[in-house]
């Protein structure tokens, strides 16, 4: 992945930013080269002499999260991490670091400042519109839960790692090995197939009762209910809460005054901008457009600049930095361009189009949303307060109808449900608590209650199982119909099955697909030339079947398990692939194969590395890692 490293990492903040870059390796194992410690301590772990705190790993383990967040969700915490591996693969990643960076202070290698700086100046993320802009660059770190201090210093190492790695790195793939590989990942076949459906192999016969038990007994796992738990449920919502809450006319007016920028619409305008050192070529550029010229030509005879610098997008007043620009530009009707106007940056002409008006919406048009937000934040307020009053009266001995009665709220009642959410009939059932309500639902034991456990930001929820029913076999009388169904069902696909066999023997016996066809009165099809693994699968033929097809010779007929029946495929024809005929192609497998050969050289450094130098972990502070974490902090304290 060296590739990746190299070009998407030259900055420290888009690594980040994108999240991991480099994860644990998994070409070796790592117990022959770790030691562990067990004493609590602020040093999460040691390569070397180099110490890693505890408050690293926590931070970019955050940083982590809030990226995964729009991918699965803003209930994504650190459970979820931990069971994804996230958290481990930090630590592994960061364990990598120190030791290429130890290795790198060792070879001798040396950050200038001079180079630390403009790597920084450079960076794409913190540029504005004319050039480096430091308030950019300090808002992305304090988003990303950097100082200042702590990126320049991480920027410094990362440069040098990648000094060392760069001196590793694979220029080119041979030649020989690439040419094989697209050969063998871009070769195409052409099949002719017929499909066998279950569905057309009639006169199956109803089994005799002996049959049908043998069916019902060998197959129990089929025909087995799941385990089964009846609950108690007593839960507590913001939803619930705020639809008791009352709001005043004079409530809600004071709400809208107080968040008043939120009703309120900036005027934005598409702006596009020249901008140049010297006011006479400004002046000269004014007067081009004055006389009929295009401000785009313009831009691009008189000030020699492209269209991507010279269209801003769609501002608002804060997309310029300085006022005397912010009024040049606002003061201009649709379609009209500035005299040119000076700031620190050069002489500028602007031009505004798309102008979007700004204004406030009234109270009367936000009333009734900002009542129902402001009703179900008091909700969420007073939740907090409600769920501590909950644990008390459970702490103190009294049962899930007890402690709802003295809080005026409802418990409910859960006859059966299995751990997929679903009662016996089968139906989902779709108003559960949200959390890890199921897992606590199986993982409590009968009789007991469960912890009292939030459902996002908004919700609590304690269960008690009430009664736990073990899986078991449905008696054969009260599902013989179903039984018998499924034997039938298992016989067409058994048939199925004998008549692709006796397809594939005729075929490869010298048979044709169209005397077949007509024997058969099934239309048998020819596919699109397909790879081995097409990305875009248009044949309609399984991954199975293929991987078949491409070990086989032509005229060779083979078969596959489909959706409700077989196929048979007979190889009609192989295209070669040329890769003198796609320099394209050619050239992007030979940057897959390099990255491949290049992570390869970077897995065994790193673990040489690791090796060499030793690393301990601080096997306590790793469990510890969040403890409590990934949870509202005003929630209520654990029972």
């Amino acid at each position: 992945m060296l590739t990746t490293i190299r070009t998407k990492t030259k900055s420290f903040l888009v690594k980040v930013l994108a999240g991991l870059l480099m994860l644990s390796f998994g070409a070796w194992g790592i117990g022959d080269m770790v030691g562990l410690v067990g004493a609590p301590s602020t040093i999460l772990f040691e390569v070397g002499d180099e110490k890693v705190e505890v408050a690293e790993v926590e931070d970019e383990v955050r940083r982590e999260i809030r990226r995964l967040q729009p991918l699965f969700g803003n209930q994504f915490g650190i459970e979820q991490a931990r069971a994804l591996g996230v958290v481990d693969s930090i630590i592994q990643r960061r364990i990598n670091d120190a030791s290429l960076h130890l290795a790198a202070m060792k070879l001798g290698v040396a950050v200038s400042d001079d180079l630390v700086r403009n790597t920084i100046r450079n960076d794409a993320n913190f540029q504005g519109l004319g050039g480096f802009d430091r308030n950019r660059f300090q808002q992305l770190l304090n988003e990303n839960l950097l100082t200042e201090s702590g990126y320049i210093a991480q920027l410094r190492q990362q440069i040098g790692r990648y000094q060392l790695i760069d001196s590793f790195s694979t220029k080119a793939a041979p030649k020989s090995m690439v040419a094989s590989m697209y050969r063998l990942q871009q070769e195409k076949r052409i099949a002719e197939t017929i499909e066998i459906k279950d569905s057309a192999q009639k006169n199956i016969p109803d089994p005799d009762a002996v049959i049908l038990a043998a069916f019902h007994k060998k197959n129990a796992v089929r025909f087995t209910a799941p385990e089964y738990r009846a609950l108690t449920v007593l839960r507590l919502t913001a939803k619930d809460l705020a639809a008791e809450i009352t709001l005043s006319d004079e409530d809600v007016k004071k709400a809208y005054e107080a968040r008043i920028d939120e009703f309120s619409v900036k005027e934005t305008r598409q702006i596009q901008q020249i901008v140049v050192d010297d006011e006479n070529v400004a002046r000269q550029a004014k007067k081009a457009i004055d006389d009929g010229g295009k401000f785009l030509t313009v831009a691009k005879d008189v000030a020699k600049l492209d269209e991507a610098t010279i269209d801003l997008g769609q501002l608002n007043r804060l997309g310029l930095p300085f006022p005397e620009l912010v009024e040049a530009a606002f003061n201009l009707k649709e379609g009209e361009v500035s005299q040119p106007v000076k700031s620190p940056l050069g002489w500028h002409l602007f031009r505004a189009s798309g102008i979007v008006k700004g204004g406030i919406k009234t109270l009367d048009e936000v009333k009734e949303t900002l009542g129902k937000t402001v009703a179900h934040e008091k909700a969420v307020d007073s939740l907090f307060d409600l769920a501590n009053k909950l644990e008390d009266a459970l702490g103190g001995g009294s049962t899930l109808e007890e402690a709802a009665a003295q809080l005026n709220v409802k418990v409910e009642k859960i006859s059966a449900l299995d751990s997929a959410g679903k009662d016996k009939s089968g139906k989902v059932l779709e108003s559960l608590p949200g959390g890890d309500f199921l897992k606590l639902a199986f993982s409590t034991n009968e009789g007991g209650d469960s912890a009292l456990t939030e459902t996002g930001e908004d919700g609590y929820f304690v269960l008690r199982v009430d009664g736990v029913t073990a899986p078991a076999l449905k008696p054969m009388a009260a599902i013989k119909d179903e039984v018998v169904a499924a034997w039938k069902a298992d016989k067409r696909a058994e048939k199925s099955k004998d008549v692709a066999t006796s397809v594939v023997g005729r075929v490869n016996g010298g048979a044709g697909f169209d005397v077949i066809s007509e024997d058969m009165r099934i239309s048998f099809k020819t596919s699109p030339a397909f790879t081995r693994q097409p990305q875009k699968n248009d044949t309609g033929l399984p991954q199975a079947l293929i991987t078949k097809v491409f070990s086989s010779k032509p005229g060779q007929a083979v078969m596959a398990r489909i959706d409700g029946g077989y196929a048979v495929a007979r190889l009609k024809k192989i295209v070669a692939a040329d890769p003198a005929k796609d320099a394209q192609g050619v050239k992007s497998l030979s940057g897959q194969i390099e990255t491949a050969i290049e992570f390869d050289i970077l897995g065994q450094l790193a673990g040489a590395y690791r090796k060499r130098f030793g690393v301990t972990l601080n096997q306590k502070s790793i469990d510890s890692l969040f403890i409590g974490s990934g949870r509202s902090s005003r929630r209520a304290p654990g029972r």
